[in-house]
């Protein structure tokens, strides 16, 4: 189960598409979410993507780009 971490040091940034199996899809670019390590499967991430936006109708997520960064080492710099 994902669970935020403000003091992780490591988030996992990307863009993404989760399309619903009653119709429609919600899209993200450049989300982040933490991360407890420094690396995460694809497997992995959309568990998380799904998990994280509680979205009961999920069906395929497709994820187009991901990148690992530390935190504060990126445009969001928040943190």
């Amino acid at each position: 189960m994902y669970t935020p971490n403000p003091q992780s040091e490591f988030r996992v940034k990307f863009d993404f598409r989760v399309d619903f199996t009653n119709g429609g899809y919600v899209e993200g670019r450049e989300f982040l979410l933490d991360l407890e390590g420094d690396a995460v499967s694809d497997e992995e991430l959309k568990e998380m993507i799904v998990e994280s936006m509680n979205l009961a109708k999920a069906g395929e997520v497709q994820i187009f780009k991901k990148e690992i960064v530390r935190r504060g080492e990126h445009q969001d710099a928040a943190g």
